[in-house]
């Protein structure tokens, strides 16, 4: 009697299959538009940081670079908490400044300041109303990873577990620009300016991954080839 191969999986390594492959391929798909918005934010990135800056205005666009006149506000600044810098933990200082003919501020960001080794003394960051111009490269981060519900202090100066500016700009009552400006260590009372980051996952990365997956997808189809063919 010969015996013959005919194509049956069965219904549950279908159903498996089906399941298995179609999410490993879209993930995969996924993976792409990840890189190539990752992309896009680098390449903008990387024009807006070349370029020379123009002033700030109500139509400056995120990693725009500008340049700002006005008067910082020492009285409302605020410590951005557990920030590393060289292997060293403390704050970046995020101060108001009032732009000059403008009714809103922006919330300059002037660099890192380490923690004091009693952590329950803050460092000195106080400065008088000051006039000052100032270039920057415009962000604005996101909420990112945090551990508490309480993420702001009470009391100015404020320390904050986030940089999100939906939570930073409550702390104000006035309007504030939807940017922080970062400020370029060009001034009087700058503090240790630390390189801006645009993203914490090149596009390659997640091209990389996508790969996996379409790898992945390629095997469990083999499989699946392999256990409906095989010799009964």
């Amino acid at each position: 009697m010969t015996n013959k191969k005919s194509f049956n999986p069965g219904r549950n390594i279908s159903i498996f299959f089906i399941f298995f492959s179609l999410l490993f391929f879209l993930l995969g798909l996924w993976q792409i538009e990840r890189g190539q918005n990752k992309q896009e934010v680098l390449d903008l990135f990387a024009e807006g940081i070349k370029a020379e800056p123009s002033t700030l205005s109500s139509q400056s666009q995120k990693w725009q670079r500008v340049n700002a006149r006005g008067t910082l506000d020492g009285t409302r600044q605020i410590y951005i908490d557990n920030v590393v810098h060289k292997g060293r933990v403390g704050f970046k200082v995020l101060t108001p400044l009032k732009i000059d003919g403008e009714d809103r501020p922006i919330l300059v960001d002037r660099g890192w300041i380490e923690k004091n080794a009693n952590i329950s003394v803050l460092p000195d960051i106080s400065l008088f109303q000051k006039k000052i111009e100032v270039s920057g490269l415009l962000v604005k981060p996101e909420l990112g990873f945090v551990l508490s519900d309480n993420l702001i202090t009470a009391l100015w100066p404020k320390i904050s577990q986030t940089q999100s500016l939906d939570y930073i700009a409550k702390e104000y009552k006035e309007e504030i620009y939807p940017f922080i400006l970062v400020a370029e260590p060009t001034y009087d009372d700058a503090l240790i300016y630390m390189d801006v980051i645009p993203t914490n996952m090149p596009a390659a990365k997640h091209y990389g991954y996508a790969l996996q997956w379409f790898s992945m997808f390629i095997v469990l189809c083999g499989m699946y080839l392999y256990v409906g063919f095989k010799r009964r």
